[in-house]
């Protein structure tokens, strides 16, 4: 929110004009360096405990385009994050075809546009925090998907806008309260329509997809997976069909309205998952956020919640042994101490209201970090 999200592409992506393709290839690069404590051992959040940690949120990125001819250019992008081990993974791999001076084919390994800031969610100096609110942007092991993309871009009146579809397949693991599953989501699709005019702007995206989730009550036990404890606590309720995922429809929306004048900011962001399996509960979330800009200093204010939304009768009753409510309030601060550098602190009191259908404790995140653009 200290540079224009209209103006991203060019100051954080380097945008790909012709002159960026002199030489046929171009190469930029981006890193976020952080440090993090959690105040207390009682909560979770964001990865961290009680000892400060330099790996949770640290990571380098290279993006790497060829333009291969008039219509046509390559892209890859490369991620190495402190929390893998620094191992390195192509969260962009893709193709791109220029239909029209407007319209845009991308195939391969795409960014899934979940959110507002999905595009730049790498680029830590794209935004103020230090890193994005987690209650609201907490699809991370989805952040990439494998598919076709059609983005088309217009103008109308003083408004400029876009709308993107897509369609593509997930498959692989990720981990959810220390347990590791693997997921399939097939069939997945959604789009995207985004609408600027002037220092406002507004989006909303849709997205579904089949969702596939190995969890099973035959694994359930004092060591088993939460899942599959779950699952086996919709069978002994005689409702276990409906604790299992075999194709079964998830769906995804988000809306947000921003204003940004260049020295004053403000975002609204809300998004809501929405299952037919009850494997995994339904929830909402949303943030508030403000920025007030002083020359070289950004001073910014975040409300973050979320809640889940149990089914009824017995499905619910035995939902909220995983049912889970919380806020955070985030204080910070940016120092833009030089070009495509930023320094960042963030004070973040988070607050479980309930954890596994429990009431939760709370506790203060601390994080600082760095983020640059080369």
């Amino acid at each position: 929110m200290v540079l224009r999200k209209s103006g991203l592409a060019v100051a954080v992506l380097l945008a790909f004009s012709p002159a960026a393709f002199s030489s046929d290839l171009n190469i930029n690069g981006f890193m976020n360096v952080t440090a993090g404590n959690l105040s207390t051992e009682d909560i979770s959040l964001d990865g961290y405990d009680d000892g400060v940690s330099f790996d949770v949120g640290t990571l380098v990125g290279l993006q790497i385009s060829k333009q291969v001819n008039e219509t046509t250019s390559a892209t890859m992008q490369l991620i190495s994050r402190g929390s893998d081990n620094y191992s390195t993974e192509a969260s962009w791999a893709y193709v791109t075809y220029a239909a029209s001076e407007d319209t845009d084919i991308r195939m391969g390994r795409l960014r899934t546009p979940f959110f507002y800031y999905s595009d730049f969610l790498e680029v830590g100096y794209a935004y103020n925090w230090v890193r994005p609110p987690s209650i609201v942007y907490r699809l991370d092991a989805f952040s990439s998907i494998s598919g076709v993309d059609v983005t088309h871009r217009f103008a109308i009146g003083g408004m400029d806008g876009s709308v993107q579809a897509y369609t593509g397949r997930y498959n692989d693991d990720f981990t959810l309260s220390g347990d590791t599953y693997n997921i399939e989501l097939r069939r997945a699709a959604g789009m995207v329509f985004s609408l600027n005019s002037g220092d406002f702007g507004a989006r909303l995206s849709y997205h579904q997809a089949d969702l596939t989730l190995d969890a099973n009550a035959a694994l359930a036990g004092p060591d088993g997976r939460a899942l599959d404890n779950l699952a086996a606590g919709g069978a002994l309720a005689g409702v276990g069909d409906e604790f299992t995922a075999d194709e079964d429809k998830a769906k995804f929306y988000q809306a947000s309205v921003s204003y940004d004048n260049g020295s004053t900011a403000v975002i609204a962001e809300w998004t809501a998952l929405d299952q037919t399996t009850a494997l995994l509960n339904d929830d909402s979330a949303y943030l508030i956020s403000a920025a007030q800009r002083f020359g070289d200093t950004t001073v910014h204010l975040t409300y973050t919640a979320s809640e889940d939304d149990l089914e009824s009768g017995v499905v619910g009753q035995v939902q909220k042994n995983a049912e889970s409510k919380e806020n955070s309030i985030i204080l910070g601060m940016r120092y833009d101490y030089d070009s495509s550098t930023a320094f960042k602190v963030d004070i973040q009191q988070h607050d479980e209201e309930l954890v596994n259908g429990a009431k939760g404790e709370s506790g203060i995140l601390y994080n600082v970090g760095m983020s640059l653009v080369f």
